[in-house]
């Protein structure tokens, strides 16, 4: 049956709940295991919840059998355990005493608590040293996961918590291990997230940083007017200024930074905020800039790769999202100087021509590569470069780090003449086809690809045609009854190769330059269109207004002339004072 659950399955299973909790209590940001004892004998009568036991236990002042092992012998240990070799096991040892360290997102103390592996019972037990977190157990029965809520006060939510987030988690995680875990260390090949900084440190100064910047920065979005989500940026710069100073605590500060396609330029402000020298740049200022203090140093300029100098005092060069400048990052930091560092933390995949990146492994997907082929660019100027995967809220999280390089100061000479002629050949091979020795970067005036900028008459002709296609595919339906045929025609839906068909090419030609082209004309006249399913389209019948309905007055001021008034052959179904245009 596929609900049976072998031994095996069941501790990788545990091994991977007790690194992700979690993943399972948005009050948890992450779990340190301080400390793992195997207990050789007397696994029974260990009582989690007595503290002087377990100190006990812990300085090895009592009678038990037990010795500290490390956490990556522990997993391993874990991940022998199967159904042919658990006997043998147990013989030589009992379980598992755990002693972690939960911490917290929001509340101002982590959690200290204590787990118990028993192989002999197969059963894991969790207790929490605060009332914050609920106390729970897990146990194997014949192939079956049985679970309990220990705290009896709050057994019902508890219940809850345990049948619809615990349960069906656990589960996958026993079942497909590798799909689910990212933060197990020896229990998936995913890397572990926020390996080379302390995750403790980093965590409560991440929890200071969002106090003293998070609402600051939703008032400076406010303010200017942005139309950018505020708080999908301004958590994920704190997360990424709260690792980059994490990394400089333990590498040492910066003389100077800079933010290479700075945008919206809040990290370059936190980060100036904090004490560190920087500067951000950018092809276009944006309306927030006004808001940030003068200390905040953000300059419009075009970084064109190979004649782009940063300041003097610059030793760490950013790359934050930084779409075509992301391949140019390591590079840009190699040839700068010896002493040049950088952090990548790439998205948009591009070829350092500034064309979209092709793809070098097919089975892989474009990020992935993407961010193989960084890492191997980054070797091949030099540095001895560093994996990482940041907590923010965003897909694309995986980071490199250039910090220490694989060959000597003496060499470095030689080192950039291999630089420029790995530059040479890349671009050669991945070219823009536009040419051959310019980049095709990004333009400082973005150009407007919406369909708003086509001629009015030619939109209008185009959306009048198509009005009367989808109206005349009707006819080729059955014929109606008397019923129908006094309701108001809608027509019948047809697909987008459909529509396109019956277009000629320079009708087609006209729009053709436009993102989305027929079907982002259609979109923006959702008035008139409307999409069900994905390719089909056919004529949205007018409704009646919200205020309307309520029989309250019409707030919608009218400024453009009723579409189906004009030209519907059953004119508007709604009444002038109904409809929100002009009739």
């Amino acid at each position: 049956m596929d609900d049976i659950i072998t031994d095996k399955q069941f501790w990788t299973g545990v091994g991977i709940l007790i690194q992700n909790y979690h993943a399972i209590n948005r009050k948890i940001f992450g779990c340190i295991l301080h400390k793992v004892l195997k207990v050789k004998k007397g696994i029974k009568i260990i009582s989690c919840k007595d503290d002087q036991q377990l100190q006990d236990i812990c300085l090895n002042r009592t009678g038990y059998d037990v010795i500290e092992i490390t956490e990556a012998a522990f997993h391993s240990s874990l991940n022998t355990i199967s159904e042919a070799n658990s006997n043998q096991d147990q013989e030589q040892y009992e379980g598992f005493i755990l002693v972690f360290k939960f911490l917290t997102k929001k509340l101002q103390k982590n959690i200290e608590a204590i787990g118990k592996i028993d192989l002999i019972c197969k059963i894991y037990t969790c207790q929490f040293l605060s009332e914050d977190l609920d106390d729970y157990s897990v146990q194997i029965n014949n192939g079956e996961l049985l679970f309990s809520a220990l705290d009896q006060h709050a057994l019902d939510k508890n219940k809850r918590w345990i049948d619809f987030v615990l349960k069906p988690k656990l589960l996958k995680w026993c079942k497909k291990p590798t799909v689910e875990a990212s933060d197990t260390g020896d229990v998936t090949k995913q890397p572990k997230s926020l390996q080379l900084v302390d995750l403790e440190s980093y965590n409560e100064l991440y929890k200071s940083l969002k106090c003293k910047y998070a609402h600051k920065a939703l008032m400076c979005w406010k303010t200017a007017k942005e139309s950018t989500d505020p708080l999908k940026f301004i958590y994920e710069d704190l997360a990424i200024s709260a690792y980059l100073i994490s990394v400089w605590k333990r590498v040492g500060p910066p003389t100077g930074f800079a933010d290479l396609g700075c945008g919206n330029g809040l990290l370059v402000y936190i980060l100036s905020e904090e004490g560190y020298n920087g500067y951000g740049y950018d092809v276009r200022a944006r309306k927030i800039w006004s808001c940030y203090p003068k200390t905040t140093r953000l300059i419009e300029q075009t970084i064109e790769p190979q004649i782009f100098k940063a300041p003097e005092d610059v030793d760490w060069l950013i790359g934050n999202h930084s779409d075509e400048l992301s391949p140019w990052v390591p590079i840009l930091a190699a040839t700068r100087s010896f002493q040049t560092h950088y952090f990548l933390l790439p998205c948009c995949a591009y070829e350092l021509s500034g064309a979209k990146f092709q793809r070098r492994n097919t089975g892989s997907s474009v990020y992935k590569d993407f961010y193989a082929y960084l890492q191997t660019l980054s070797q091949k100027c030099g540095y001895a470069t560093l994996k990482d995967r940041l907590k923010i809220p965003s897909t694309k999280r995986l980071a490199l780090v250039g910090y220490e390089r694989t060959h000597s100061r003496d060499d470095f000479d030689k080192k950039l003449k291999e630089i420029a002629n790995l530059v040479e050949e890349e671009r050669m091979k991945y070219g823009n086809g536009i040419s051959e020795v310019d980049i095709k970067l990004r333009d400082r005036n973005e150009l407007v690809r919406n369909c708003t900028k086509i001629d009015k008459n030619i939109i209008d002709a185009l959306v009048l045609k198509i009005f009367q296609q989808l109206l005349s595919a009707a006819s080729i339906m059955p014929e109606k009854t008397n019923e129908e045929a006094n309701r108001w025609q809608c027509g019948n839906a047809l697909r987008m190769c459909e529509i396109v068909k019956s277009l000629d090419k320079n009708e087609l030609q006209n729009i053709k330059a436009e993102c989305g082209g027929i079907k982002t004309l259609l979109r923006n006249k959702h008035e008139i269109f409307e999409f069900i399913e994905k390719e089909r389209v056919r004529v949205r019948k007018p409704q009646l207004h919200v205020a309307t309905q309520a029989k309250e007055k019409l707030q919608t001021v009218k400024k453009r002339n009723c579409f189906f008034f004009l030209h519907h052959p059953d004119g508007c179904p709604l009444l002038d004072e109904q409809c929100s245009f002009i009739h």
